[in-house]
């Protein structure tokens, strides 16, 4: 176990910079997650932090320990792949021993880290089996038994759910929480769903554009986004974004406001906060999503109860919401405070 330290992390390729500054404290035994778009950096960063990718300037420190020009093989850390990179020719058990066997790790010693790994992961009944002959999700636990076994500083995860299909990802999502808990093992995950962000994390880092835009607690980045991109990236659906010109009355300072679908209710056309039409529901049993039109042609949407009627196809509601529910943003787009 170890603290893990990113200090003016910067990136660059050619004349391209491509992460612009990253600082991020991580405490022994937490788990953070690295979210954001496709080509915001996240996985670059993790690949520096691996020793895959070279660090342009800036320091990362594992435990206290410079480890900039170390190679990966030295910085303690182990890595689980979104590909597996399974040896097809060899066993399950051949596959999670192989770093300790090219370590020289004694036999006997060899047996007992994978039986514990394989007990953990539900993987003892399948030892001898050739990865052709396991399930997406067992394939992906035996790429975390080759990782577990090596008894690591630093757990590395680079979008290790993504071939998988939806159901398996909720499961596997639980396995990887509890087992990190159980473990205490410092880890680092990046990923492009921001369910999976909100439900893994202790603190998370939202990306975009080789910036952290924000750093914190699922909830607190959910509830209090930093800029209208944290806004509209974290929850799903997106949260609403309305310049305040288009608004009855006005929010002294501010240029914009977001408001979550949730927070939002439908009333009678001419009543609320501003007047839409609707331009399809998408009825998901417990909740249903009427998006909507607004006059200057901005999109809108209210999350609903499924049991609550819902509005036809072109006709026109108004659209009403608490205005302390209301996220602020000033012109630069960063959230605001107003007295």
């Amino acid at each position: 176990m170890a603290t893990l330290k990113l200090n003016n992390i910067k990136k660059r390729f050619g004349s391209t910079d491509v992460i612009h500054g990253v600082d991020l404290d991580v405490a022994d035994g937490e788990f953070i997650v690295i979210v954001g778009p496709s080509g915001c950096g996240k996985s670059t960063l993790l690949r520096m932090v691996a020793g895959l990718e070279t660090v342009s300037s800036g320091e990362i420190s594992i435990d206290g320990k410079r480890v900039n020009d170390l190679e990966p093989m030295d910085r303690d850390i182990a890595m689980v792949f979104q590909n597996y990179a399974l040896y097809p020719h060899m066993s399950v058990f051949e596959n999670i021993s192989y770093g300790l066997k090219i370590a020289k790790t004694p036999k006997a010693e060899i047996a007992e880290r994978v039986a514990t790994a394989a007990k953990m992961l539900q993987l003892a009944p399948y030892l001898d089996r050739k990865p052709r002959e396991l399930s997406g999700g067992q394939r992906q636990r035996v790429a975390m038994g080759r990782a577990i076994v090596r008894k690591p500083s630093v757990f590395l995860f680079d979008e290790p759910l993504s071939n998988l299909d939806a159901k398996l990802r909720v499961q596997m999502r639980l396995e990887i929480k509890a087992l990190q808990k159980e473990l205490g093992i410092t880890s680092l995950y990046v990923t492009h769903d921001q369910v999976e962000a909100m439900t893994l994390a202790d603190r998370m880092v939202v990306m975009n554009g080789g910036v952290a835009d924000q750093i914190g607690a699922p909830l607190e980045v959910y509830a209090n986004p930093a800029t209208t991109f944290v806004a509209g990236f974290i929850g799903s659906p997106a949260t609403n974004f309305l310049p305040v010109a288009a608004l009855s009355s006005p929010r002294a300072g501010a240029a914009t406001i977001g408001i979550r679908p949730e927070h939002a209710r439908l009333v009678h056309a001419g009543t609320g906060q501003t007047n839409g039409m609707v331009k399809f529901s998408e009825a998901l049993g417990a909740e249903t999503l009427v998006h909507l039109v607004l006059p200057a042609g901005e999109s809108f949407t209210v999350r609903q109860d499924g049991t609550m009627p819902c509005p036809q196809e072109g006709e026109h509601c108004g659209i009403d919401w608490a205005q302390d529910s209301e996220i602020p943003f000033g012109a630069d787009s960063r959230r605001i405070e107003i007295p």
